[in-house]
């Protein structure tokens, strides 16, 4: 009877491509104040109790931004790992960027935060899908990490995984930098960083794979040499694109 009740406390997803359950996400860093799940893995909707079936594709997102207190009806997939009641963190960007990319979307870089949430319950749920209620806990829009959180060096040991993959590909918007880097579609990291005062703070970082989409929100302040430097390359090799 425990483990009956473990087992539906949790919610585990399974990989579509190996059938295997990823291990349970890190919600701590060392060097970010926020480590949680990328916003691929969630999906916002303004349902309640009556929901669409898991597989179905074509059904209505939520353009509402979550808001601390709010109870939410969220579909999730791999590599999701979490108990019920347990307080997690998710990336969340509004609809469009979050089909598109911010660098479809820029200005919706502003609007984009990190939720903490719980699960209330489980609606309905399969080996890869979970329709759930969340309960709202916390809100905190990336704009204001600089500020929010202390200034955290960047300048060694970190950067490495970015060049790994060959020249990085980077958008700007106003004083915004998405730099992205990756192997065939297979893994890769992104950060976002803001430009302030002719400095470079990351304050988020994803890393991707077959079993993992992962974010971290905080302000890591990178050298501005090298950050120079991958500038001066991508305008080289036209992998740099300025979004008005």
């Amino acid at each position: 009877m425990e483990l009956k009740q473990m087992e539906q406390e949790l919610v585990a997803l399974t990989c579509g491509v190996c059938k295997g359950v990823s291990e349970r996400i890190r919600m701590e860093s060392e060097l970010f104040d926020i480590a949680g799940f990328e916003n691929d893995i969630i999906e916002w909707s303004d349902f309640e109790n009556e929901v669409p079936p898991l597989d179905e594709r074509h059904w209505q997102r939520s353009d509402c931004p979550p808001e601390q207190g709010q109870v939410r009806t969220v579909k999730v997939s791999h590599p999701f790992h979490m108990r019920i009641g347990e307080p997690f963190w998710i990336m969340y960007t509004p609809v469009r960027s979050s089909f598109n990319g911010w660098d479809s979307h820029p200005e919706e870089i502003e609007q984009s935060s990190f939720v903490q949430c719980s699960i209330e319950r489980v609606i309905e749920r399969n080996e890869f899908k979970a329709w759930l209620c969340v309960k709202i806990l916390d809100v905190w829009l990336i704009k204001d990490y600089n500020e929010r959180f202390p200034e955290r060096d960047g300048s060694t040991g970190y950067l490495e995984g970015f060049e790994m993959f060959g020249d990085p590909y980077i958008f700007n918007y106003r004083n915004w930098l998405f730099i992205s880097a990756g192997a065939q579609g297979d893994l890769g990291e992104w950060g976002l960083v803001k430009q302030l005062n002719s400095q470079y703070h990351m304050l988020v970082y994803g890393d991707w794979g077959f079993h993992k989409n992962n974010a971290y929100g905080g302000n890591i302040l990178l050298p501005k040499e090298r950050i120079d430097g991958w500038l001066k390359q991508a305008m080289e090799n036209n992998r740099y694109e300025t979004i008005e």
